[in-house]
Protein backbone atom coordinates (compact mmCIF):
# COMPACT_ATOMS: atom_id res chain seq x y z
CA UNK A 1 0.00 0.00 0.00
CA UNK A 2 1.14 3.53 -0.84
CA UNK A 3 2.13 5.88 2.03
CA UNK A 4 -1.17 8.13 1.77
CA UNK A 5 -3.49 5.07 2.04
CA UNK A 6 -1.34 3.83 5.42
CA UNK A 7 -1.33 7.28 6.70
CA UNK A 8 -5.55 7.77 6.43
CA UNK A 9 -5.76 3.82 7.58
CA UNK A 10 -4.18 5.43 10.81
CA UNK A 11 -6.37 7.89 11.00
CA UNK A 12 -9.26 5.44 10.63
CA UNK A 13 -7.15 3.31 13.46
CA UNK A 14 -7.43 6.64 16.13
CA UNK A 15 -11.02 7.20 14.95
CA UNK A 16 -11.78 3.58 15.84
CA UNK A 17 -10.13 3.97 18.92
CA UNK A 18 -12.21 7.18 19.93
CA UNK A 19 -15.28 4.97 18.83
CA UNK A 20 -14.02 2.31 21.23
CA UNK A 21 -14.26 4.87 23.91
CA UNK A 22 -17.77 5.46 22.93
CA UNK A 23 -18.67 2.05 23.19
CA UNK A 24 -17.43 1.40 26.65
CA UNK A 25 -19.34 4.96 27.56
CA UNK A 26 -22.67 3.92 26.10
CA UNK A 27 -22.69 0.13 27.06
CA UNK A 28 -21.38 1.38 30.73
CA UNK A 29 -25.03 3.17 30.54
CA UNK A 30 -26.72 1.02 29.19
CA UNK A 31 -26.13 -1.48 32.07
CA UNK A 32 -27.20 0.72 34.62
CA UNK A 33 -30.11 0.89 32.71
CA UNK A 34 -30.72 -3.17 32.60
CA UNK A 35 -29.81 -2.74 36.05
CA UNK A 36 -32.44 -0.27 36.66
CA UNK A 37 -35.06 -2.26 35.02
CA UNK A 38 -34.58 -5.25 36.93
CA UNK A 39 -34.36 -3.23 40.80
CA UNK A 40 -37.10 -1.28 40.40
CA UNK A 41 -39.68 -3.05 38.31
CA UNK A 42 -39.06 -6.74 37.54
CA UNK A 43 -37.30 -7.70 40.57
CA UNK A 44 -39.66 -6.22 43.20
CA UNK A 45 -42.30 -7.59 42.13
CA UNK A 46 -41.18 -11.41 41.77
CA UNK A 47 -40.42 -10.83 37.94
CA UNK A 48 -37.84 -12.54 36.20
CA UNK A 49 -36.03 -12.88 32.49
CA UNK A 50 -34.61 -16.13 31.62
CA UNK A 51 -31.05 -17.27 31.18
CA UNK A 52 -28.42 -16.47 33.35
CA UNK A 53 -30.45 -13.53 35.09
CA UNK A 54 -33.42 -15.44 35.83
CA UNK A 55 -31.40 -18.64 37.04
CA UNK A 56 -29.25 -15.98 39.54
CA UNK A 57 -33.04 -14.41 40.57
CA UNK A 58 -33.84 -17.98 41.65
CA UNK A 59 -30.64 -17.99 43.56
CA UNK A 60 -30.94 -14.48 45.16
CA UNK A 61 -34.62 -15.38 46.02
CA UNK A 62 -33.96 -18.94 48.31
CA UNK A 63 -29.78 -18.07 49.26
CA UNK A 64 -30.42 -14.06 49.69
CA UNK A 65 -27.40 -13.73 47.67
CA UNK A 66 -27.06 -10.80 45.81
CA UNK A 67 -28.45 -11.37 42.10
CA UNK A 68 -25.02 -8.85 40.77
CA UNK A 69 -22.48 -11.15 41.79
CA UNK A 70 -24.13 -14.22 41.14
CA UNK A 71 -25.04 -13.17 37.26
CA UNK A 72 -20.98 -12.56 36.86
CA UNK A 73 -19.83 -15.65 38.21
CA UNK A 74 -22.34 -17.57 36.09
CA UNK A 75 -20.78 -15.86 32.69
CA UNK A 76 -17.36 -16.71 33.27
CA UNK A 77 -17.70 -19.70 31.22
CA UNK A 78 -20.15 -17.90 28.65
CA UNK A 79 -16.88 -15.42 27.99
CA UNK A 80 -14.72 -18.11 27.12
CA UNK A 81 -17.39 -19.93 24.58
CA UNK A 82 -17.72 -16.00 23.11
CA UNK A 83 -14.19 -15.70 22.77
CA UNK A 84 -14.13 -18.62 20.60
CA UNK A 85 -16.83 -17.86 18.37
CA UNK A 86 -17.18 -14.02 18.69
CA UNK A 87 -14.05 -12.61 19.49
CA UNK A 88 -11.73 -10.71 21.46
CA UNK A 89 -13.29 -7.07 21.54
CA UNK A 90 -16.72 -8.27 21.48
CA UNK A 91 -15.97 -10.54 24.65
CA UNK A 92 -14.04 -7.48 26.29
CA UNK A 93 -17.03 -5.14 26.10
CA UNK A 94 -19.11 -8.22 27.60
CA UNK A 95 -17.04 -8.68 30.31
CA UNK A 96 -17.01 -4.90 31.39
CA UNK A 97 -20.87 -4.88 30.68
CA UNK A 98 -21.75 -7.81 32.74
CA UNK A 99 -19.12 -6.13 35.78
CA UNK A 100 -21.31 -2.45 35.44
CA UNK A 101 -24.56 -4.24 35.18
CA UNK A 102 -23.34 -6.41 38.56
CA UNK A 103 -22.53 -3.32 40.47
CA UNK A 104 -25.63 -1.80 39.14
CA UNK A 105 -27.76 -4.41 40.61
CA UNK A 106 -25.54 -4.38 43.94
CA UNK A 107 -26.25 -0.83 44.55
CA UNK A 108 -29.25 0.35 42.87
CA UNK A 109 -31.85 -0.56 45.95
CA UNK A 110 -34.32 -2.76 45.46
CA UNK A 111 -37.91 -0.58 45.25
CA UNK A 112 -40.57 -0.90 43.25
CA UNK A 113 -41.59 2.15 41.64
CA UNK A 114 -44.89 1.10 40.89
CA UNK A 115 -47.31 -1.34 42.45
CA UNK A 116 -49.38 -2.15 39.62
CA UNK A 117 -47.80 -5.40 38.45
CA UNK A 118 -48.76 -5.44 34.52
CA UNK A 119 -47.54 -1.90 34.05
CA UNK A 120 -44.08 -2.86 35.68
CA UNK A 121 -43.64 -5.56 33.84
CA UNK A 122 -44.30 -3.75 30.27
CA UNK A 123 -42.08 -0.73 31.26
CA UNK A 124 -39.55 -3.30 32.89
CA UNK A 125 -39.49 -5.71 30.10
CA UNK A 126 -38.97 -2.38 27.65
CA UNK A 127 -36.07 -0.92 29.26
CA UNK A 128 -34.58 -4.13 29.77
CA UNK A 129 -34.87 -4.61 26.05
CA UNK A 130 -33.56 -1.32 24.62
CA UNK A 131 -30.68 -1.73 26.96
CA UNK A 132 -29.72 -5.23 26.34
CA UNK A 133 -30.54 -3.99 22.11
CA UNK A 134 -28.38 -0.43 22.56
CA UNK A 135 -25.42 -2.66 23.92
CA UNK A 136 -25.81 -5.29 21.33
CA UNK A 137 -25.70 -2.93 18.82
CA UNK A 138 -22.64 -1.16 20.30
CA UNK A 139 -20.57 -4.59 19.88
CA UNK A 140 -21.08 -6.02 23.16
CA UNK A 141 -23.70 -7.98 25.13
CA UNK A 142 -25.36 -8.73 28.67
CA UNK A 143 -23.67 -12.28 28.53
CA UNK A 144 -25.57 -15.14 29.34
CA UNK A 145 -28.14 -16.41 26.76
CA UNK A 146 -27.06 -13.12 24.82
CA UNK A 147 -24.01 -14.87 23.67
CA UNK A 148 -25.24 -18.24 22.61
CA UNK A 149 -28.72 -15.82 21.21
CA UNK A 150 -25.36 -14.18 18.91
CA UNK A 151 -23.72 -17.16 18.07
CA UNK A 152 -26.50 -18.97 16.98
CA UNK A 153 -27.89 -15.76 15.03
CA UNK A 154 -24.48 -15.84 12.98
CA UNK A 155 -25.21 -19.14 12.23
CA UNK A 156 -28.69 -19.42 11.51
CA UNK A 157 -29.42 -16.13 10.79
CA UNK A 158 -32.19 -15.89 13.34
CA UNK A 159 -33.59 -12.55 15.05
CA UNK A 160 -31.73 -12.50 18.56
CA UNK A 161 -34.33 -11.23 20.26
CA UNK A 162 -36.59 -14.58 19.09
CA UNK A 163 -34.03 -16.81 20.27
CA UNK A 164 -33.74 -14.85 23.55
CA UNK A 165 -37.34 -15.44 23.90
CA UNK A 166 -37.37 -19.54 23.05
CA UNK A 167 -34.40 -20.09 25.53
CA UNK A 168 -36.00 -18.12 28.14
CA UNK A 169 -39.37 -20.19 28.33
CA UNK A 170 -37.36 -23.34 30.30
CA UNK A 171 -36.44 -20.12 33.26
CA UNK A 172 -40.23 -19.09 33.08
CA UNK A 173 -41.73 -22.54 33.49
CA UNK A 174 -39.49 -23.17 37.06
CA UNK A 175 -40.67 -19.40 37.50
CA UNK A 176 -43.95 -21.06 37.45
CA UNK A 177 -43.61 -23.94 39.63
CA UNK A 178 -41.95 -21.71 42.51
CA UNK A 179 -43.61 -18.48 42.44
CA UNK A 180 -46.96 -19.31 40.81
CA UNK A 181 -48.78 -19.38 37.03
CA UNK A 182 -49.74 -16.15 37.83
CA UNK A 183 -46.83 -14.01 38.30
CA UNK A 184 -45.21 -15.96 35.73
CA UNK A 185 -47.92 -14.83 32.93
CA UNK A 186 -47.01 -11.29 33.47
CA UNK A 187 -43.38 -12.77 33.74
CA UNK A 188 -43.63 -13.67 29.86
CA UNK A 189 -45.08 -10.63 28.96
CA UNK A 190 -42.35 -8.51 30.46
CA UNK A 191 -39.49 -11.05 28.01
CA UNK A 192 -42.24 -10.62 25.52
CA UNK A 193 -41.77 -7.16 25.54
CA UNK A 194 -38.28 -7.00 26.25
CA UNK A 195 -37.45 -9.45 23.37
CA UNK A 196 -39.64 -7.01 20.88
CA UNK A 197 -37.88 -4.38 22.18
CA UNK A 198 -34.18 -6.02 21.40
CA UNK A 199 -35.25 -6.71 18.04
CA UNK A 200 -35.97 -3.08 16.99
CA UNK A 201 -32.61 -1.56 18.35
CA UNK A 202 -30.96 -4.24 17.40
CA UNK A 203 -30.85 -4.77 13.57
CA UNK A 204 -27.72 -6.14 12.13
CA UNK A 205 -29.47 -9.15 10.25
CA UNK A 206 -30.42 -6.21 8.17
CA UNK A 207 -28.59 -6.53 4.59
CA UNK A 208 -27.05 -3.17 3.17
CA UNK A 209 -26.16 -3.20 -0.58
CA UNK A 210 -23.91 -0.26 -1.33
CA UNK A 211 -23.12 1.40 -4.84
CA UNK A 212 -19.92 3.60 -4.85
CA UNK A 213 -18.87 5.70 -7.49
CA UNK A 214 -15.44 7.07 -6.96
CA UNK A 215 -12.42 8.21 -8.35
CA UNK A 216 -10.02 6.50 -5.19
CA UNK A 217 -11.06 3.53 -5.78
CA UNK A 218 -7.89 1.53 -5.11
CA UNK A 219 -7.56 3.65 -1.55
CA UNK A 220 -11.10 3.27 -0.33
CA UNK A 221 -11.27 -0.74 -1.69
CA UNK A 222 -8.36 -1.17 0.48
CA UNK A 223 -9.72 0.97 3.82
CA UNK A 224 -13.67 -1.10 2.88
CA UNK A 225 -11.36 -4.43 3.35
CA UNK A 226 -9.49 -3.21 6.16
CA UNK A 227 -12.43 -2.63 8.12
CA UNK A 228 -15.03 -5.59 7.42
CA UNK A 229 -13.36 -7.72 5.46
CA UNK A 230 -16.13 -7.98 2.92
CA UNK A 231 -15.93 -8.49 -0.18
CA UNK A 232 -16.03 -6.06 -3.18
CA UNK A 233 -16.59 -5.88 -6.76
CA UNK A 234 -15.26 -3.32 -9.00
CA UNK A 235 -16.53 -2.18 -12.34
CA UNK A 236 -15.41 0.10 -14.92
CA UNK A 237 -17.76 2.82 -15.42
CA UNK A 238 -17.92 6.63 -16.98
CA UNK A 239 -19.26 9.76 -16.09
CA UNK A 240 -22.85 10.88 -18.59
CA UNK A 241 -21.66 14.44 -18.41
CA UNK A 242 -18.28 14.45 -17.56
CA UNK A 243 -17.09 11.41 -20.18
CA UNK A 244 -14.91 10.56 -17.55
CA UNK A 245 -13.93 7.18 -16.64
CA UNK A 246 -15.35 5.97 -12.99
CA UNK A 247 -15.02 3.22 -11.05
CA UNK A 248 -17.91 1.74 -9.15
CA UNK A 249 -17.52 -0.36 -6.12
CA UNK A 250 -19.81 -3.10 -4.77
CA UNK A 251 -20.67 -4.62 -1.56
CA UNK A 252 -23.12 -5.76 0.96
CA UNK A 253 -22.63 -5.18 4.69
CA UNK A 254 -24.94 -5.54 7.64
CA UNK A 255 -26.52 -2.07 8.92
CA UNK A 256 -24.96 -2.44 11.96
CA UNK A 257 -21.52 -2.03 10.14
CA UNK A 258 -23.46 1.10 8.13
CA UNK A 259 -21.90 4.18 10.44
CA UNK A 260 -18.32 2.61 10.01
CA UNK A 261 -18.68 2.34 6.92
CA UNK A 262 -20.30 5.92 5.87
CA UNK A 263 -17.01 7.51 8.62
CA UNK A 264 -14.79 5.43 6.01
CA UNK A 265 -15.73 6.50 2.95
CA UNK A 266 -16.28 10.07 4.04
CA UNK A 267 -12.61 10.02 5.09
CA UNK A 268 -11.03 8.49 2.03
CA UNK A 269 -13.36 10.57 -0.45
CA UNK A 270 -15.87 12.83 0.82
CA UNK A 271 -16.71 13.39 -3.24
CA UNK A 272 -17.54 9.85 -3.43
CA UNK A 273 -21.13 9.04 -4.73
CA UNK A 274 -22.57 6.37 -2.41
CA UNK A 275 -26.07 4.63 -3.29
CA UNK A 276 -27.63 2.55 -0.43
CA UNK A 277 -30.35 0.13 -0.45
CA UNK A 278 -31.83 -2.71 1.80
CA UNK A 279 -30.85 -6.05 0.53
CA UNK A 280 -33.99 -8.53 0.75
CA UNK A 281 -31.68 -11.61 0.35
CA UNK A 282 -28.29 -12.93 0.41
CA UNK A 283 -27.00 -15.96 -1.34
CA UNK A 284 -23.91 -17.56 -1.57
CA UNK A 285 -20.41 -16.64 0.86
CA UNK A 286 -21.73 -14.08 2.98
CA UNK A 287 -20.10 -13.63 6.65
CA UNK A 288 -23.05 -12.69 9.11
CA UNK A 289 -20.70 -11.09 12.05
Amino acid sequence: MTKTIMYKLKIIEVSNLFRLLFQFIGIGLCSILFGFAFNDFLIPHKLTSGGVTGIAFFIHHFLNVNTGWIVLIMNIPLFILGLKYLGKRFISLTIFSVIVLSFSMKFIPIHAISNDILLSSIIGGALYGIGVGLIIRMGGSTGGTDIVSLILSSKKNLQVGFLNICMNLLVVGFSGLIFGWNITLYTIIAIYVAGRAVDMVYTTQTKLTLTIVTDKYQELSDALIHLHARGITITDAEGAYTHKPKKVLTTVITKFELNETKHTIKTIDPQAFVNIMQTLEVMGRFRKN
